[in-house]
This record gives C-alpha cells, structure tokens and sequence, in this order.
C-alpha cells in the first residue's frame, strides 16, 4: 500500500517516490488555466466566467459546461463514491464533487492535479491524488470508477504486454461488488461529442 502525503499549498496528496507523468496541454496553456480558476470567483461546473476565458482547444476541453453532460444522466448524488483515475485539469472532478458525492480523483501530472484541486477548492467531499493510476492504491472500494479519456492513452503510461487489460484490471480493483466502471474514449462517435464537445 502506497503512502500519501497531503501537500497543504497544492491542496494535492502526493507519493515520495511519485514519477512524474509527463503528458500535458504545454506549460504555458496549463499556467493559464490554473491562473484563470485561481481568480475566478465562479468556478462551478455551470460558470460562466470560466466561459468567457476560453480562447482555443484547451481552454474550451477544460472549462466547458458541456462537459459534465457526459454523467449527468447517472442520477450520482451523496450515497455514492466515485474514484475517478486520470481527472486532468478536474472538470468532470467539478461536476462529480457538486453531486455531493465522496469523490477521489487521481492525476499523474502535479500541475494538472494542482488545477484540479484549485477547481474543486470548496467541495470538502473531494480528494486530488497526483499519481500515475496504475500505481494508485486504496484500501476502499467505490460504487464508480471512471476511466475517461483515459484508457486510449494507457500503452503511453502501463509499462506491460497487455496495458489496456492491465489499465482495466486496475479500475476493476477498486470496484464495491456490483460497483459500476465507466469508460468513454475519445472517438468521432463518442458520447461527450454527442452531448456538445468539439472534436479535438
């Protein structure tokens, strides 16, 4: 069982022997975001003022209202815990935390777990953990694990011959007995642009 720390000025846990996850929007791009959701006063999933500072691909990816549509119909509310693996900049994190549910998300990269905890600052029932998923251990079970935009992305992060089953295996882990996994993946005909997502 992993150890991890609580970093008070992140607002983030984190692992001593974490390595980290070198995918990323560019320094620059995610700079800004964690500026822009710093200042803001809104930074609900439905914010408006989060709106107005989009300006290109990434911006729009991490602080539209569209994408909370993806869970919205699964009725989550405070009975639920959900693991979320892989939360990036926390905007599905945003919408999880304001159902009431007890939410832990985890995210390889410090800077992105940094913006998702900055997004999620006033939600008590939400935990932000930089580490690369398939190291991420918990001796709790969840109702949901979610895998979202994640699971394509798992030859690049799972050292192993099989990284998708392996990505898979891991989520399923961390499931209560009837527990539920959700997975979308990035894909012309995938749901999130279905419910409103420009394509990337």
């Amino acid at each position: 069982m992993r150890s991890y720390q609580y970093d008070s000025q992140k607002r983030i846990f984190t692992c001593p022997d974490h390595k980290e996850f070198p995918y990323s929007d560019g320094a620059a791009v995610e700079e800004r975001l964690l500026s822009v959701i710093k200042h803001a006063t809104d930074i609900s999933s439905s914010s408006q003022e989060l709106v107005s500072a989009i300006e290109d691909w990434p911006s729009e990816y991490h602080l539209s209202p569209a994408r909370h549509n993806l869970l919205r119909f699964l009725g989550l509310g405070p009975m639920h815990r959900i693991l979320e693996l892989g939360c990036g900049c926390g905007a599905i994190t945003r919408h999880l935390g304001e159902t009431g549910a007890t939410v832990v998300a985890v995210e390889g990269s410090t800077r992105r777990a940094q913006i998702a905890a900055e997004r999620c600052r006033d939600l008590d029932n939400v935990s932000i953990y930089c580490d690369n998923l398939i190291n991420f251990s918990s001796e709790d079970k969840f109702d949901f694990v979610t895998l979202i935009g994640v699971l394509e992305y798992a030859p690049v992060f799972i050292q192993s011959d099989d990284p998708v089953n392996r990505c898979l295996g891991h989520a399923r882990s961390f499931l209560k007995e009837n527990g539920t996994l959700i997975l979308a993946i990035e894909n012309q005909l995938g749901l999130k642009y279905f419910n409103g997502c420009a394509e990337d």
